[in-house]
C-alpha cells in the first residue's frame, strides 16, 4: 500500500513539475506559430492588459470588462487575467465611477495570438481621452481598430455614441433615443 501511494505522489509531483515546465516553455514561444503555442493559448492566459491614468485621475476610479467573456480585467487600480486568446473582435468596456464611456477593440486574425494592452487615460478638455496601444511582443498593432465614446447629457442619461478611429477621427454618430 505504501509503494502505490509513493508512486502517485511521484507521479503527481512529475506532473507538476511537466506542467510548470510546460508553461515557462510556451511563455517564451508565445509569438510562434507552433503546436505548442496553439495548445497553450488555450491553457494559459499571456495576454496583459495595463492601465495607466495622468496626476489628475484616481486610477481605482476606473473599471475594464472584456466584453468577450464578461470578466473584469481591470479594478481597485489592478489589472486581471481575464482575455482568452479567441479568433475574432476582442472587445473591452472602460467604466468611469461606474458609467461605461468608452468601448474598444480589434480583430485577432488568429485563436493563438497574445497580445499586450496598455490603455493611457489623460483630461483633455475636462473630458477623458483614451489612448490604447495593442502590441503582439515588440510588434505594434494597429489594424481594424476602433473606439466607443459613450457621452451622456446633463441628467446622465446616454445621449449619443461616437465611432472613432484609431486617431479618435470621428466616422460615425448615433444619437440614442429618450
Amino acid at each position: 500500500m505504501k509503494v502505490i501511494i509513493l508512486r502517485i505522489g511521484i507521479i503527481i509531483v512529475l506532473g507538476i513539475i511537466s506542467l510548470l515546465s510546460f508553461k515557462k516553455y510556451s511563455k517564451k514561444i508565445k509569438t510562434e506559430h507552433s503546436i505548442v503555442t496553439s495548445i497553450s493559448s488555450r491553457l494559459f492566459d499571456f495576454n496583459t492588459f495595463n492601465l495607466k491614468v495622468d496626476k489628475n485621475l484616481n486610477l481605482s476610479n476606473f473599471r475594464v470588462i472584456n466584453k468577450n467573456s464578461g470578466k473584469t480585467i481591470f479594478v481597485n487600480g489592478e489589472s486581471k487575467k481575464g482575455i482568452e486568446n479567441d479568433y475574432g473582435y476582442r472587445l473591452f468596456e472602460l467604466f468611469y465611477l461606474d458609467q461605461k464611456i468608452f468601448e474598444f477593440g480589434h480583430f485577432s486574425k488568429n485563436n493563438w495570438h497574445t497580445y499586450n494592452y496598455e490603455l493611457n487615460l489623460k483630461i483633455n478638455n475636462s473630458t477623458i481621452d483614451p489612448d490604447l496601444k495593442i502590441s503582439r511582443d515588440k510588434n505594434s498593432y494597429d489594424n481594424d481598430f476602433f473606439y466607443k465614446k459613450f457621452e451622456y447629457d446633463n441628467t446622465e442619461k446616454l445621449d449619443r455614441i461616437s465611432y472613432l478611429t484609431l486617431n479618435k477621427d470621428v466616422y460615425n454618430v448615433e444619437q440614442v433615443n429618450k
